[in-house]
């Protein structure tokens, strides 16, 4: 079983973005020396490389629009770059102020996304780049900048033409780890049913892999959906991932469906088997999404591994088992919690099925995507315009802060540098360029792994240096270092970093050789670099996520009371919009992974700023759960329609609604005086009553004999939605006394 998992741990890497990505930078950066090597011109090579490598960190996925957009912009603002910052390097003070300034500017493009923080992280690259340059005169600067021109270009050519070849690849790739995280997330909520887990650490694991699995739906939103909506797919492949796409969303509500009181569960069922079924079998669905995603991603068609039914017929049968153990109906809808689990599990096996008809690009002429979805309100809609850039200019802006923090620190670098006299300052602007984030934790955790990645590349380097002069060996391994570190680089930082120390330092074998002594002054640069990051976000306007915190969580409760309020609707007789009902899931599932990224984040802050970090866990898991008991609800509503509405419903309903108001309130200093939570509610006392009504005169059925009725369709629904709402009640209380 290991040796499986790390045989699609290999696939899954082969297949994904980042390897792809890499081994498109790698060709992009390397090609261009080795021609210009061959020609006896290498130092020119290694400008154009330099230019494409730039020019790729603004390359990530999205529409052909953005990414179009995005590499001119990044080629003008490169070779602009270039060319100023080569013209200034013999004035010290001018180019002090130019530092600054570009500082500035390139991290306040953080404003536009991802894209914009790329392009300015490629521009403050090929500017420290330059100051490691000795450009004599000015026709030497305009040579080497229209090389790095030349470079940037030639990367946007080639960008270009590989999505003509396959303009579906990044989607694929995308879509297929959007599955192979939600099989990961379903994987650890497989863990509930362990006999003995720990309840409350496995939800700190499962809220972790929920602010994974929420990117990735959003990166595929934004690759996929944009396309879409822009007409630019209409092709079997498009619909198909669309399609694939659509279930998986499903698919990720019907998992948080799944949702019942686990630590009762473990208390009522520990002595019998039906927990490790549970767990077997929900492994067993695992592996079945493992599949589709490795496939989805390799653009190849899928076929089933396990016999869902068979395995759901063993639950089944245990679960019948148990049921006959008890000698009353109202004993035996104990069990109920277990038929719903089962009942959920076989809508899945379902959806899985059809997962894997869709990339065999069959069910295509059957299936339709509704109409009445309108595919491009779910994607988020990038503003690139001045506004946006004017509105950030003030010191409540978190970009406007780091954009100063960067400016100041890189300054601060430079001059250190050039006192000390240090042969390469570039290394230390980069350090703090690169480590240098908006967050404490994450700038902390960057140094860190800078830190350790670059000793062991410098060890790795002058080991394999000190064994071998062979440049034949040198230049292999200088390869396999540069595809390693920007296949790794978005996700793996310590692996990443330790193949590019190696990479630097083999290159700067063959221009300058003095080995030991490149790798002495790498580490020491980067020391230097990251303590002087590090500093900067301490003491410089430094942003504590506690600040903040109030914020997403009121952001998370107004998401959780909007999809709450649509979902019971349908309860009321009302007519629910498609539209409407997966919008406000999608923003609940958005505010919550937002809320424990903040979260996340501020559990890497020094512990003097991690004020009141246990309430606040407690009150995301309460909001979690919250959100899957309302997911429960909209699932039966959607896939069985609620064919016993009662008035009940909708006084429950404005209870908590009303509820979930004041808690707002409570989140706020200015109005947490002026809450009232609500009295008692006595509407369950009558839900009580109906639901043993109907519980005895089943039981007057069963005793006469008789089979599936509507008064049992009834009480198994009255069952179902009593039980959701009261845990949704128990948890607001319990919300409650965490903002007390």
């Amino acid at each position: 079983m290991r040796t499986e998992n790390w045989i699609n741990d290999i696939k899954t890497f082969l297949y994904s973005y980042h390897f792809s990505n890499g081994l498109r930078t790698t060709i992009s950066v390397v090609v261009p020396s080795l021609v210009f090597a061959a020609l006896g011109q290498l130092g020119l090579g290694i400008a154009m490389s330099m230019g494409a490598l730039c020019t790729a960190l603004s390359d990530v996925p999205g529409t052909i629009i953005h990414k179009r957009n995005g590499l001119i912009i990044s080629t003008i603002l490169i070779f602009l770059t270039a060319l100023i910052t080569g013209l200034l390097i013999p004035y010290t003070i001018p180019m002090i102020f130019w530092i600054a300034g570009c500082c500035f500017f390139y991290a306040m493009l953080l404003v536009y996304g991802n894209r914009g923080g790329n392009i300015g992280t490629g521009c403050l690259l090929i500017l420290v780049s330059i100051l490691g340059e000795s450009l004599q005169s000015p026709a030497t600067v305009l040579l080497h900048s229209g090389m790095v021109l030349l470079g940037c270009i030639w990367y946007s050519l080639l960008a270009l033409l590989l999505w003509q070849i396959r303009p579906y690849l990044n989607v694929q790739q995308a879509l297929g780890e959007c599955i192979l995280q939600t099989a990961k997330y379903l994987e650890l909520r497989a863990n509930f049913y362990t006999p003995g887990i720990n309840v409350d650490n496995n939800y700190r694991d499962v809220l972790a892999q929920q602010v994974l699995v929420n990117e990735k739906q959003e990166n595929v939103r934004e690759l996929l959906l944009k396309r879409r909506s822009d007409q630019q797919g209409t092709t079997s492949i498009n619909k198909s991932m669309v399609l694939i796409f659509l279930d998986m969303v499903d698919l990720q509500e019907q998992i948080m469906a799944s949702q019942t009181d686990y630590k009762a569960l473990q208390r009522d069922f520990k002595d019998d088997e039906i927990l490790d079924k549970f767990h077997t079998l929900i492994l067993d669905f695992v592996e079945e999404l493992k599949t589709i995603g490795l496939a989805v991603a390799a653009g190849q068609r899928s076929l089933p591994k396990a016999n869902l039914k068979l395995g759901m017929e063993k639950v089944r049968k245990t679960i019948a088992d148990i049921t006959l153990k008890l000698p009353t109906l109202k004993e035996r809808t104990r069990t109920m919690p277990l038929t719903n689990i089962l009942s959920n599990l076989q809508d899945m096996s379902q959806r899985i099925y059809n997962l894997h008809r869709l990339t065999r690009l069959e069910r295509l002429k059957d299936e339709s995507i509704d109409p009445k979805l309108e595919l491009s309100k779910f994607t988020t809609h990038t503003k690139y315009d001045f506004e946006t850039f004017r509105d950030n200019l003030t010191f409540k802006s978190h970009n406007f802060r780091h954009a100063i923090r960067v400016s100041l620190a890189t300054v601060a670098g430079y001059i250190l540098g050039m006192s000390l006299h240090l042969d390469r300052v570039y290394w230390i602007l980069l350090t703090i360029i690169v480590i240098l984030k908006p967050g404490f934790g994450l700038t902390r955790s960057r140094s860190i792994q800078r830190l350790i990645g670059t000793i062991l590349g410098a060890l790795f380097a002058a080991g394999l240096l000190y064994l071998t002069h062979n440049p034949t060996i040198i230049f292999i391994s200088m390869l396999l270092c540069i595809l390693g570190a920007y296949s790794f680089m978005s996700f793996k930082y310590t692996l990443s970093v330790f193949f590019v120390t190696p990479f630097i330092i083999f290159l700067l074998h063959f221009l300058h050789p003095s080995d030991l002594y490149n790798a002495a002054q790498r580490v020491l640069d980067t020391f230097i670099g990251g303590a002087l990051a590090f500093i900067a976000n301490m003491v410089l306007w430094p942003s504590w996520e506690h600040n903040f915190v109030p914020n997403y969580m009121k952001k998370m409760l107004q998401a959780n009371r909007h999809y709450l309020e649509v979902v019971m609707n349908a309860y009321s007789k009302e007519n629910v919009n498609v539209t409407d009902f997966k919008l406000a899931r999608k923003d609940t599932y958005v505010a919550s992974a937002n809320m424990m990224a903040a979260f996340q984040r501020m559990l890497s802050e020094p512990k003097s700023k991690q004020i009141n970090a246990s309430r606040i866990y407690h009150f995301v898991v309460l909001n979690h759960t919250l959100t899957s008991h309302a997911a429960a609800l909209g699932a039966y509503s959607l896939h069985h329609g609620v064919q016993y509405p009662r008035p009940e419903y909708q006084e429950v309903t404005n209870y908590l609604l009303h509820y979930i108001d004041q808690l707002m309130l409570m989140l706020d200093p200015v109005t947490k005086d002026q809450t009232t939570l609500p009295a008692p509610l006595n509407t369950f006392e009558h839900l009580d009553q109906r639901l043993e009504e109907l519980v005895h005169m089943r039981q007057q059925e069963i005793n006469e004999g008789q089979g599936a009725t509507p008064l049992r369709d009834e009480m198994l629904e009255a069952k179902q939605v009593h039980d959701q709402l009261q845990a949704i009640l128990s948890l607001v209380r319990d919300m409650g006394k965490a903002l007390a």
